[in-house]
């Protein structure tokens, strides 16, 4: 509870006039002890008991008639348990603000989306800690920002709208941090998010520790989680995964473009109006959904692009959820895209260059085999793919192999065919000893189908991997546990696995498409996944035109960046779009992981807040802003009135006065001289 008018508590003290007045009153009267004061103190004993009760009720309905006074002339305000959980002024208060895009979405009846009523809950919540510094962290920068006026949250920048996705382990770790730098005596941790599990990460090993510095915290900080999860209305989303363009006319430049992306809906099938924007032309076509997920390529003939390349976007009526409605490409002439094969094993070589460059009439995908002696000298950081099967490369090699991949370059590293002990081979790679399958040959059961070399295809087809028989493996060691597992035998063991260096990836695959170790070579996985490698791998060799808004950094000063489409003001950091710095286009878009639909429940919120004083205001898309706090002096005035009213009837009653004793009738004696004698 605040009030709106607080100097008026300074009249608080008045609150004792009336048992001042009585003290004072009790001084005017002297007391005189007589001879028989004794039979009149023993007449009155039990009249003068609710004498007494009588006039301490008195003085309390005088005192309670003006502390409500005064306190209704103080207008006080309170409101739900929002509010009242906010009630307390610590000295620093923490605003942790999700404002990915899966915030934008809107809850059924409202016009508000979710961030909107995120920050007018807050603003309406700190009027109640006015004493308070408030402090802003949000997804994209993740730098404390001391707010000095928190009604203007909403109108800051670094409170509005964004296409990025947020990580809510590196937000609590920069208010940990700033805890730790600034040691306030008290503090409140307001964390507004809509839950979703690919921001919060709640599998991240991270939590163990953030819920530890919370725990050790020297001041008392509380965590408050604003629940802003709804069941959502109607949405649809859509989500780029490829613009692709191919020359078909060598002399004039002409081509195809292909789109490649992805539906979500949430339940809602049907046909659905798709608007195409390419080059400022728009068209539109009908897409017809039957599944809550659909992958569909999109195809079309299209002139020779301008230096920079061209740009467009696809576009969904307008749902629940307006930022994940609209999809941007920018597609330019296809850069040669070089790869290098070095192995002792011919006809490895022969199947994996054929794999990179299947169609021998396309100048833009070609491909060498070497071997390892002949690698000494090569230009490493020409090629967008290296494929690397036998023995270690010397060291300049390697230096140069390790500059190549920290440049953003693929490497895939291969089996030796032969066992090596414990040496070490390419980019670290160890590899282990040759493993024969036996009777029943090693099958592949699991694999990443969502991101990767072994992703479904652009028609949302899993690739073939079961189909896959390996008679002979060799598993690769790393001298890192970083590396992930993007496809794995039943027993476990790993068929394909990668990691990140630097800009670039090294991949690396436990058998090879020889007849005598595995069916590799027949290419109906080998095929598309050194496809996907080269493509990643050649994105170092050209600017990028394609990137997700919040993770892309753009290159020079951030105001050389302006957006095409749109003449509203956007920012590269965080708004996806088409951008042009000269002669150079680039388009953003939102992260997938937002358009996931799996929330955390509250009660994995308590696990990986443990160490915290843990508040989650469930339900908070229903608070409404403008009720959430209320003045409640009409209440205090007829409190005071009833309480006058009491005094009155108390004082007017003869209920609890004393009673008067009544008056003996007289009788008459006769006594035996006939006189009479009056009692």
């Amino acid at each position: 509870m605040s009030y709106l008018q607080p100097w008026m508590l300074w009249a608080l003290p008045t609150v004792l006039l009336p048992i001042i007045i009585h003290l004072l009153n009790r001084l005017r009267y002297r007391t005189v002890h007589w001879g028989a004061m004794m039979f009149l103190l023993r007449a009155n004993k039990a009249a003068t008991r609710r004498a007494k009760i009588r006039q301490y009720l008195l003085l309390l309905f005088r005192a309670l008639v003006i502390l409500f006074l005064i306190w209704a002339m103080s207008r006080p305000i309170t409101g739900g348990w929002i509010g009242k959980a906010a009630g307390g002024a610590s000295e620093v208060v923490l605003v942790v603000l999700d404002r990915s895009a899966s915030m934008e979405g809107r809850a059924p009846d409202s016009q508000e989306t979710k961030r909107q009523h995120a920050i007018a809950l807050l603003t309406q919540a700190a009027k109640q800690s006015a004493g308070s510094r408030f402090v802003l962290i949000e997804n994209v920068l993740r730098q404390p920002l001391e707010i000095a006026d928190t009604a203007t949250l909403a109108s800051i920048q670094m409170a509005s709208a964004t296409d990025t996705a947020a990580d809510i382990p590196a937000m609590l770790r920069t208010a940990l941090d700033y805890l730790a730098k600034n040691k306030p005596g008290s503090a409140e941790v307001w964390i507004a998010s809509d839950l979703q599990s690919s921001n919060w990460r709640p599998d991240a090993p991270e939590w163990q520790d953030i819920a530890a510095r919370f725990a050790g915290l020297p001041q008392e900080t509380q965590v408050r989680v604003l629940d802003l999860s709804s069941p959502g209305g109607t949405n649809l989303s859509i989500g780029l995964k490829a613009a692709d363009f191919r020359v078909r006319d060598a002399k004039t430049g002409k081509g195809q473009l292909a789109l490649g992306f992805e539906i979500k809906t949430n339940g809602k099938t049907g046909t659905f109006p798709l608007l195409v924007t390419r080059d400022g032309a728009k068209s539109q076509t009908d897409l017809k959904l039957t599944a809550s997920s659909q992958r569909q390529t999109m195809k079309f003939d299209v002139p020779k692009p301008e230096a920079g390349g061209g740009w467009g976007k696809l576009e969904l009526p307008v749902d629940d959820n307006t930022a994940d409605n609209t999809a941007y490409f920018v597609h330019r002439t296809p850069i040669a895209m070089h790869t290098t094969v070095i192995g002792d094993l011919p006809l490895t070589g022969k199947i994996f260059r054929f794999s990179a460059a299947p169609d021998t009439s396309r100048a833009d995908r070609t491909a060498e085999t070497l071997t390892p002696a002949r690698a000494s000298g090569t230009r490493w950081k020409d090629s967008a793919l290296i494929v690397w099967q036998g023995a270690a490369p010397a060291e300049a090699e390697a230096k140069a192999l390790d500059q190549f991949v920290n440049d953003g370059g693929v490497l895939l590293a291969l089996p030796p065919g032969k066992n090596q002990g414990d040496s070490a081979g390419v980019a670290g790679i160890s590899w282990g000893e040759i493993e024969k399958s036996g009777k029943d040959a090693f099958r592949v059961t699991a694999w990443d189908d969502l991101d990767g070399p072994l992703q479904r295809t652009d028609a949302g087809v899993s690739l073939p991997l079961a189909r896959l028989s390996v008679i002979q493996r060799q598993m690769p060691r790393t001298a890192t546990a970083t590396a992930h597992v993007y496809g794995a035998y039943a027993d476990g063991q790993p068929f394909l696995t990668g990691r990140r260096v630097g800009n670039g990836f090294v991949f690396a695959c436990s058998t090879l498409p020889e007849e005598e170790w595995s069916s590799l070579g027949e290419g109906f996985v080998l095929l598309p996944m050194v496809q996907r490698l080269v493509a990643v791998g050649g994105k170092h060799l050209a600017p990028p035109s394609l990137a997700v808004a919040g993770e892309w950094k753009p290159e020079g000063t951030e105001g050389s960046w302006a957006p095409v489409e749109t003449d509203r003001r956007r920012d590269p950091r965080w708004n996806a779009g088409i951008y042009r710095n000269g002669a150079q286009l680039i388009a953003l878009n939102r992260a997938d992981a937002e358009d996931l639909p799996e929330l955390v429940e509250s009660a994995r919120l308590k696990d990986l807040l443990r160490g915290a004083k843990l508040t989650v205001m469930a339900g908070a898309l229903e608070l409404k802003a403008d009720r959430l706090m209320n003045e409640i002096w009409p209440a205090m005035v007829i409190a005071t009135m009833l309480f006058m009213c009491l005094e009155m009837l108390l004082a007017t009653s003869n209920a609890m006065l004393p009673v008067k004793l009544k008056a003996k009738p007289k009788t008459t004696v006769q006594t035996k001289k006939n006189e009479e004698v009056t009692a």
